[in-house]
């Protein structure tokens, strides 16, 4: 027996499931055919999905895929949850069934998280999805004194340590961005703060090393 995928449309003023179709194209007409906006709803799929965490800062603690929080405190969060400040990356707050799905989804790959080939793996799912958010943040934004091209190249190479899941080095390289109307100090910082947060390496100590990389004399 073959399993099926279901999509679910959920109100994002009521927060109420509204519609649920086998695939994309048949819950948009749905809702066309409604005479509805797509863009009221919050667009969720089974637990198969690879799904982008976008919650950011939880009482003006990053939390980004952060181990700790979302095995640890986040369940108390959410029993709990009109008493917190929850904001997504953009600093936009979210709604209880966000946090509900995410706890869900971020709690689940972490706990499967396999020994440092596997914390190596989740760096570099995490690194592409902190990509996409990015690319949405670019998506709001209006440039005028700096064009994307020039964010993009100033970016290359954050953005190639990130693809791969090297946070730490990713983070060294941000430090030295020069800052300018859309990476700002504070955006920057966001940006390291959310490496921070979603870094499932334990890196090596000097007991820790098996190797040496040393030039031969």
């Amino acid at each position: 027996m073959t399993n099926c995928t279901q999509i679910y449309a959920v109100n994002k003023n009521t927060g109420k499931l509204e519609y649920i179709s086998a695939n994309l194209f048949q819950l948009k007409e749905k809702i066309r055919l409604d005479l509805k906006n797509i863009n009221d709803y919050y667009i969720l799929q089974d637990i198969e999905m690879k799904y982008v965490s976008r919650i950011a800062f939880v009482d003006g603690k990053c939390v980004y895929n952060n181990k700790e929080f979302w095995t640890e405190d986040a369940l108390e969060v959410s029993k709990d949850f009109a008493n917190h400040e929850v904001l997504d990356f953009l600093q936009k707050p979210v709604t209880e069934l966000r946090f509900k799905t995410e706890l869900d989804s971020n709690s689940s790959r972490i706990a499967a998280i396999d020994g440092n080939a596997g914390q190596v793996l989740y760096n570099i799912e995490i690194g592409n999805e902190f990509i996409s958010l990015f690319r949405e943040e670019c998506i709001f934004t209006d440039f005028e004194s700096v064009t994307p091209l020039e964010i993009a190249q100033k970016l290359l190479s954050v953005i190639s340590l990130v693809q791969t899941g090297s946070f730490r080095e990713a983070k060294m390289v941000l430090k030295t961005i020069e800052n300018d109307a859309f990476l700002t100090p504070e955006r920057i910082q966001k940006y390291e703060d959310m490496l921070d947060a979603a870094d499932a390496i334990t890196y090596a100590t000097d007991e820790d090393f098996f190797y040496t990389a040393q030039e031969s004399e």
